[in-house]
């Protein structure tokens, strides 16, 4: 289903995954078929009338194994690890993209710079780049997972549900079964501090690519590994409300040992989703090897004040993501037999690695795989087809900038978005009320529980199941992956090359006295200063970069003046005038597309560069220091605000500013001095046109001198060729 394209009255169909039981009794088993149509659709569009998405879904009927119908009438109470939610009239609701982690950076930055609109460019291209604009509309594909809670009673028949033989089955299975579980490890550790973690859950025997099939039918996928690229990934998806599904694990060791394998299932976020991690043992069980796992459900992303960090939030019922697993494997076929084993030397009150409560009956499920090459079956009217999700780029392109200006006009301010961003950090992610429990009762029997397996109270867990500090102390290969994405500082310094300012001057003669002139001569030109700036390189090619870049550089406007006359020049008129040298800031933004001279999984990478560049040149202080009452240039003190608004109504003298584009060139090195460090020593020019300060005050600089009946000619401005800045700077990135 697809908020854009789904139209109210379609119908749905969708399979029960886990048993609806009573008192022990099966009421519905897993694989009932249940029907319905979609009530009501409303997709965000254009953004004119809406901002967020709405889908209404209706179930009417039950569809049992034998084919006999039975009405029901329920409401859909959530979409499990989805960034959607469900009001308590049973409406799924959207997200609004403008209030996402990115897009309130992004506006948090773009309102931090607009005293610099190059600034703001950089801010927006960089943040554009670096995180989307999340999607509003709603897509449930097939596979997606809801709760539901019945509203009105239900008559059903009787039904006899398959029963899910046990592991053990005989007094010496079971006892052998008992020794097995007794024999591994229990407790997971976090692996850099040796903090004690999850407890394991589940036990499954079979091979490895049986594992392995069994959780790709279940719609499970293998997690990533933790490097750079998906560390950046990872955070894209927590900004951004988007879903990673292969989103990596932090890493917890099981007896020394890091897991084998990692699984995860989700649909379309990264705050909410079941995982587990599967250790391979040195048991076996009828010949077939034995692998322990450890499950929790992730409900929420939080922030640690203890820490002081960001963590997932766990369903501290741990139980619940046991009961998960193992009726996802027995819907797929591929579970021969399944039994819980009691384990009471489990501790009562414990936390896992972030502090969060464990709470479990202590008992550990059993799982025996088959080769699960039995063929799927497929509820009838459950087969997919393709629907668009959104619109095309120019449809796409035009939302954001309708829901951008609406959400402007509201929201989009220091003031409500320091507020909102607070709120959101501070406030609690966990609901207090627990996850609804899940059922796993099969044939009426918890998966033919003994007892009797829960008598033996002596057992003393042996402490070499703890991660030892032999193996806590075990070097680490450092995690050299590509990285992705690289974000800067730099500093350095700033010249002037080439052509180096410009002058206008002014003759002023008598008509009735032919060979009496003065020539006035005001020239500037530039010395050479420092900057600061910031980068963002992306590498999704071997050889090739992408990237972003903003400089501040302070260096010095100097003014110069010439009087000449017919035939003398009297000192005093000479002396009436003092300059003082003034700063002159450079803002510059730049794109530049790097070509690296070794692949992005080298260390060193040596690069050319070229692109386009915008730049915004501005006096901070009036270049006049003292000036006769007939003379006056630029006397007001501007900043940067007035130099962005007013550049093109105030003369750049007198505080506005000049916007220059040009061409960026140069080369560098990047070194990485660790997994998530990168040094950096850059050499670049920047060729634009001759700034041109006289243009706009030519006719105001001698307006207040009275000449009585001479003539005022103005030369110029005349440019000594194109300006030629040269940058030398280094700076450090860390990189993802």
């Amino acid at each position: 289903m697809s908020s854009y394209a789904t139209k109210a009255g379609t119908r749905i169909s969708g399979i029960e995954i886990a048993p609806v039981s009573d008192a022990g009794t099966v009421l519905l088993p897993a694989g009932t078929v249940i029907q319905g149509s979609v009530a009501q659709v409303r997709k965000v569009g254009t953004g004119v009338v809406h901002e967020t998405a709405a889908i209404t879904l209706h179930f009417d009927r039950l569809v049992l194994e034998d084919g006999r119908t039975v009405p029901v009438q329920c409401r859909v109470t959530e979409v499990e690890n989805a960034r959607e939610s469900v009001d308590s009239e049973g409406r799924i609701r959207g997200i609004r993209s403008t209030s996402t982690i990115s897009h309130r950076t992004s506006g948090l930055a773009g309102s931090i710079s607009l005293g610099d609109p190059i600034a703001a460019i950089f801010t927006t291209a960089a943040s554009s780049g670096l995180l989307r604009f999340s999607e509003p509309e709603i897509s449930l594909p097939q596979g997606t997972e809801l709760m539901a809670v019945v509203t009105a009673p239900l008559n059903l028949p009787p039904v006899t549900p398959e029963r899910i033989p046990p592991v053990a089955a005989t007094e010496a299975q079971k006892n052998e079964l008992a020794g097995l579980v007794k024999s591994l490890p229990f407790r997971t550790y976090t692996e850099k501090s040796n903090i004690p973690s999850d407890f394991t859950n589940l036990i499954f025997i079979g091979k490895h690519e049986e594992l392995q099939r069994a959780f790709e039918r279940a719609g499970w996928v293998p997690v990533d590994k933790l490097t750079a690229e998906t560390t950046y990934q990872t955070f894209r998806s927590i900004a951004e409300n988007q879903g990673y599904k292969a989103a990596p694990m932090s890493m917890l060791t099981l007896g020394g040992r890091r897991s084998e394998m990692n699984y995860a299932k989700t649909l379309n976020t990264f705050s909410k989703r079941h995982h587990l991690r599967i250790w391979e043992t040195d048991e076996r069980w009828d010949g077939e090897t034995v692998w322990t796992s450890s499950s929790t459900h992730d409900i929420g992303i939080g922030f640690s004040k203890s820490s002081k960090t960001f963590i997932h939030l766990i369903d501290s019922h741990t139980d619940n993501e046991r009961a998960k697993v193992v009726n996802d494997l027995l819907l797929t076929g591929c579970v021969s037999a399944v039994q819980l084993v009691g384990r009471p030397w489990i501790p009562k009150g414990a936390t896992n690695g972030t502090g969060e409560e464990l709470i479990t009956d202590g008992r550990i499920a059993v799982l025996e795989l088959n080769d699960c090459n039995a063929p799927e079956e497929e509820a009838e009217g459950t087969e997919a087809s393709a629907l668009p999700v959104h619109g095309n780029q120019f449809e796409r392109t035009n939302r954001q900038i309708v829901l951008t200006l609406k959400n402007n006009l509201v929201r989009d301010n220091v003031v409500v978005m320091g507020y909102s961003g607070a709120h959101y950090l501070l406030s609690p992610k966990k609901k207090e009320n627990a996850a609804p429990s899940r059922q796993m009762e099969v044939g009426g029997t918890a998966y033919t529980v003994d007892d009797r397996f829960n008598a033996d109270l002596s057992y003393t867990p042996p402490s070499t199941w703890s991660a030892t500090p032999a193996a806590l102390a075990a070097p680490k290969r450092a995690e050299w992956k590509p990285a992705s994405v690289e974000l800067g500082i730099r500093g350095g310094w700033l010249a002037y090359a080439g052509g180096n300012g410009g002058a206008i001057g002014y003759f002023i003669q008598s008509p009735a006295v032919p060979n009496d002139f003065v020539l006035l001569v005001l020239a500037n030109e530039f010395d050479s200063g420092w900057g600061l700036g910031g980068t963002v390189t992306f590498n999704p090619q071997k050889h090739f970069s992408h990237e972003f870049s903003f400089d501040h550089y302070f260096t010095t406007f100097d003014l110069k003046l010439g009087v000449i006359a017919s035939d003398s020049t009297s000192p005093d008129i000479q002396t009436a005038f003092g300059f003082a040298a003034t700063d002159l800031g450079t803002s510059q933004f730049a794109y530049n597309l790097l070509y690296n001279f070794t692949p992005k999984t080298a260390r060193l990478r040596p690069y050319l560069a070229m692109g386009p560049s915008l730049q915004l040149m501005h006096l901070t202080d009036a270049p006049v220091k003292r000036a006769p009452g007939w003379f006056r240039l630029g006397l007001s003190n501007v900043g940067l605000i007035t130099a962005a608004y007013d550049f093109g109504s105030t003369p750049p003298l007198q505080g506005g500013g000049i916007f220059q584009a040009g061409l960026n060139y140069g080369a560098g090195i990047r070194y990485r001095i660790a997994p998530r460090w990168m040094f950096r020593i850059d050499y670049r020019e920047t060729l634009t046109s001759q700034p041109d300060f006289w243009s706009k005050s030519k006719k105001d600089i001698l307006n207040n001198i009275d000449v009585g009946d001479s003539t005022i000619q103005v030369i110029g401005p005349v440019f000594a060729g194109s300006m030629r800045q040269v940058h030398a700077t280094g700076g450090i990135s860390f990189t993802f």
